[in-house]
């Protein structure tokens, strides 16, 4: 079930990540993303993310943890964006990779 886990979690970065690209205050793009476009792609990653969940947890469960790591993953993006100078790769590989070994590395028992 770690996979399915990691899957999520990948899937819900990619969803706020999005999210994030499209406001105004952003510095990684010139120009921000659609909000038209990233909305609807921010909410499909939210319900994948707690179907995915599902897997190992109940319902209600899964939309709180899904809930947890949305602000979790934003709040990491934005400190993270406000310390460093960084490019959009750079910076977007070292954030999913920071959560993906979260998961990995406390597995069932963290998330």
């Amino acid at each position: 079930m770690s996979l399915a886990i990691s899957v999520a979690i990948s899937v819900l970065w990619c969803g706020c990540l999005t999210v994030f690209l499209s406001s105004n205050h952003q510095r990684l793009l010139a120009k921000p993303f659609s909000k038209s476009l990233s909305i609807p792609t921010f909410i499909g990653s939210v319900l994948i993310s707690i179907w995915l969940f599902t897997l190992s947890y109940n319902v209600v469960a899964s939309a709180l943890v899904v809930l947890t790591f949305t602000m979790l993953i934003w709040l990491s993006l934005v400190l993270l964006l406000g310390h460093t100078q960084a490019k959009l790769i750079p910076f977007s590989g070292a954030n999913l990779i920071f959560w993906l070994a979260v998961v990995q590395l406390g597995g069932q028992h963290v998330v």
